[in-house]
């Protein structure tokens, strides 16, 4: 069997069908890095680490001097193998940009990635890295880890003593200058997360090309790109690097949990039981494998398969293509029984990460008055544009592999239709959350100046809810009666998950609760959710996605 070798998909523009007749030519920008007689070493492609290649892909690659055609290459260097699984291994390396007219450029000081990313860079990271890495006291690595053990130890027994603490401290709103200092905080950590995988990768003898901040998945972020890791002669050094930026955050987490068992005062025990758990849930999600976090960088590392993502995301799209439209049966990228279930997991994990990212900014930004409800509603459009543009660029794909164009045209009909009837039949449970507020012994329903209230109709069934920054938990219960809108001010945990000592915020009261018993007496302030009944999904969309956005500016008008 020809050996062939894990290669990046890059984007171009469509270039002519490779034929047996095409004469390819060698990339002046490639070279080729510890390839022996019998190892595998690596393709650089104007300095960056492209791809694994081994011996016999090598002198396949350096045979194509832009004279010799395909076929005489497939005699010569894979005459076992079929005309068309070798011209799918030339096209992947065109796809790569190995190949003169197809190269691509490495990337630069600001650089897009498809579909919301966009990193700002400096490409003097060696550098800096190397200096930061000279003022560093070299400790064994057997050191570094026995006491990284340690310190994780002892945070997760502390996490099992303060259970019920930071259950609690999650559901109650927190000071505002306490969530002042855990944002800068946790904004210093990530610039320590990255710089961590920099300085491990330049203890390892790699060199870090770029460094700066990005937009990921509409989030702010900074990143190191470790690319040149695959250089790295042993696997073990390569999962350190991925791993080297959640030790971080795991570090840090166990040491906050900790440190709060013996802290003396409550607000600073509350915020490092926050910072602990915000740590913790960063490394988690981080860990990751379908999305190129750090868990996919140390799972490719530990399998010594580069690109794995992409070759697992070109298995799942063939295996769709096939199974909805008929394509051809293409042999696997990665010859693996998981190969497919990987592939269309890595597709579905970034759609849901920006779904989860669009929902929290429309419900943080929703109620925050005219100008942020127009930017929710303008993120909400590009996110769908640049949906529907990679959907169209998909399916144009799948067209152009040669699939039956009444079966294409079939299934997509058929598709489209269950998805517009699914929306408008599957049943889905709308609420409305608003603040409330105790004054003078009653409970009053509250929404911030200029945002709509919902009609709220006599005996509709409340619940009381905590505010806490992560989450919440039911404090009371009662029903309401409406009442004429009155102008009021409320405690500053009516509105948002914070709190401030006599601070007190502009707020238009609408209903009364008569709260039961049954619930007990409820705190001075927090959120209040009732049910509007049911609606199709997408009623919910549009009222929850566009008209709750907008209620705030065209109430302003």
């Amino acid at each position: 069997m020809f050996p062939t070798s894990s290669l990046r998909r890059r984007k171009s523009s469509a270039p002519a069908p490779l034929t047996a007749d095409t004469c390819p030519l060698l990339s002046t920008g490639v070279t080729f890095v510890g390839v022996g007689d019998e190892s595998t070493g690596i393709a650089v492609l104007h300095g960056v680490p492209s791809s694994r290649v081994s011996r016999p892909v090598v002198d396949l690659l350096s045979a194509m001097d832009g004279t010799t055609s395909l076929h005489d290459l497939h005699l010569r260097f894979a005459a076992s193998e079929s005309s068309e699984s070798f011209l799918q291994l030339v096209q992947r390396f065109r796809a790569t940009g190995l190949l003169e007219g197809d190269t691509k450029l490495p990337p630069g000081r600001l650089t897009y990635r498809p579909p919301f990313t966009l990193q700002i860079a400096t490409l003097r990271a060696a550098a800096i890295f190397g200096r930061l890495h000279r003022l560093i006291a070299p400790l064994p690595r057997r050191a570094i880890l026995v006491s990284v053990a340690a310190v994780l130890s002892l945070g997760f027994m502390a996490a099992i003593l303060q259970a019920r603490e930071l259950l609690n401290v999650v559901t109650t709103p927190m000071p505002l200058g306490a969530i002042v200092v855990l944002v800068a905080v946790l904004a210093c950590l990530t610039l320590l997360h990255e710089s961590a995988h920099g300085l491990t990768l330049t203890r390892y003898g790699g060199r870090s090309r770029r460094a700066g901040v990005m937009l990921f998945y509409l989030a702010p972020a900074f990143f190191v790109d470790v690319t040149d890791g695959w250089r790295l002669p042993r696997r073990r050094q390569r999962v350190e690097v991925a791993l080297a930026g959640p030790a971080v955050h795991a570090v840090v987490a166990a040491i906050a949990l900790t440190a709060a068992l013996v802290a003396p005062q409550p607000v600073v025990r509350e915020t490092l039981q926050i910072l602990g758990l915000s740590c913790t849930a960063i490394v988690l999600v981080n860990l990751i494998p379908f999305v190129r976090f750090d868990g996919y960088i140390a799972l490719m590392s530990a399998l010594d398969e580069p690109n794995l993502r992409n070759r697992t995301i070109r298995d799942g799209a063939n295996f769709l293509t096939g199974l909805l439209f008929g394509g051809r049966r293409m042999s696997k990228s990665v010859n693996t029984w998981w190969s497919v279930p990987f592939g269309l997991a890595s597709l579905i994990a970034p759609i849901t990460l920006v779904l989860l990212a669009v929902t929290r900014a429309v419900r943080s930004l929703a109620a925050g008055g005219p100008s942020l409800g127009m930017f929710v509603v303008a993120l909400e459009a590009v996110v769908v544009l640049v949906g529907m543009g990679l959907l169209w660029r998909a399916l144009h794909r799948v067209l152009r592999s040669g699939v039956s164009r009444l079966r294409f045209i079939s299934v997509c009909a058929a598709l489209g239709a269950i998805i517009v009837i699914a929306g408008a039949v599957i049943p889905v449970p709308m609420t409305a959350t608003f603040g409330f507020s105790t004054e003078g012994g009653r409970v009053v329903l509250v929404h911030a100046d200029g945002q709509t209230a919902v009609e709220v109709r006599d005996g509709t069934p409340i619940v009381l809810l905590s505010s806490g920054i992560l989450g919440s938990r039911q404090v009371g219960e009662g029903t309401a009666r409406p009442q004429r809108p009155e102008p009021t001010r409320v405690p500053l945990d009516a509105l948002v998950p914070a709190t401030a000592a006599g601070v007190s915020v502009s707020a238009v009261s609408f209903a009364e609760v008569d709260v039961s018993d049954r619930g007990g007496s409820p705190p001075e302030a927090g959120q209040a959710r009732f049910d509007l009944g049911m609606v199709s999904l997408w009623e919910f969309l549009w009222a929850t996605g566009v008209m709750q956005p907008l209620s705030a500016s065209q109430n302003e008008k």
